[in-house]
Order: structure tokens, then C-alpha cells, then sequence
């Protein structure tokens, strides 16, 4: 398994979306119908931030992403997916480590995410260092690291 980070490219937006959606289905189905509603919000984000979106490919196959942005003095990340067929095989964290790296030649000195609290990446965050400080204004538990 020859696994590969990039930037994404326009047409890797298929899959981010289908990612995103798999996503709100599996975690927050109840919230998939005000998701579509501000698909355009999301594609916008995705746009305006296209140089902070990477992409990993295993054996020419897209197999998962991750998308940061910057806010005020840290480096947000926003989303991160492996594939379902991918999961379990280390390449969240290598897109994680990736982030951080990025961020870091940046200039960025704090990292910070959020995750739902029965989401099971946030083991991930932790095992990368991340601390959870707390809650958000969703209930989403917030994580933060200094880069």
C-alpha cells in the first residue's frame, strides 16, 4: 500500500463532498438536511482555502483528506476523513502529522479542533498530543496543541 499526501485538485471535490457527506450520515444524520442546506457554505469554504486541502492517495486512489484554516493566532483544522475501505491503517494520523508540520512552517504556534464527543478520532488527537480543553458552543469537544 504506497500511500501519498497532495493538494487537491478540482476534481477532487466529488469525493470530498462524498466524504463530508458519508460523514454527516453515519455521525449527524439528523443534521444532513441543514448540511445540504448550506452546501453552498461549504463549497465556498473548500474554495477559499483550496491551498490548505490535502488529499491522500493509496495506489492512485483517493483514500481520504483533510482542509485547516487559518484563524486569528492558530491553525483550525476543519475536517479531516479516510475513506470507509482505508480506515484503520494510520493515514488520519498521516494526514494529522501533515497539518501540524504545514502549520508549523507557516508560523503558526497553536493548533486547535473540535470533534464529537463519540467520535473515536479524538483517541487520534490525543495520541498526537492534543489536549481537550473543553466543549464549543455545538457540544463538540475542543482539542488544542501547541505547533
Amino acid at each position: 500500500m504506497a500511500l501519498r499526501l497532495r493538494q487537491a485538485c478540482v476534481t477532487d471535490l466529488p469525493s470530498i463532498y462524498r466524504g463530508e457527506q458519508d460523514y454527516i450520515r453515519c455521525w449527524e444524520p439528523d443534521h444532513e438536511d441543514t448540511w445540504r442546506l448550506q452546501l453552498e457554505r461549504h463549497l465556498v469554504r473548500w474554495v477559499e482555502n483550496f491551498d490548505r486541502l490535502t488529499v491522500a492517495i493509496i495506489d492512485e486512489q483517493f483514500a481520504g483528506y483533510s482542509l485547516w484554516t487559518p484563524e486569528q493566532d492558530y491553525a483550525e483544522l476543519s475536517t479531516i476523513n479516510v475513506s470507509q475501505a482505508y480506515r484503520r491503517n494510520g493515514i488520519g494520523r498521516t494526514l494529522l502529522d501533515a497539518y501540524a508540520a504545514t502549520v508549523k512552517q507557516q508560523g503558526f504556534t497553536h493548533l486547535r479542533l473540535s470533534v464529537r464527543p463519540d467520535n473515536p478520532a479524538g483517541l487520534m488527537y490525543e495520541r498526537a498530543g492534543f489536549v481537550c480543553v473543553g466543549t464549543d458552543s455545538h457540544g463538540y469537544l475542543r482539542y488544542e496543541r501547541p505547533g
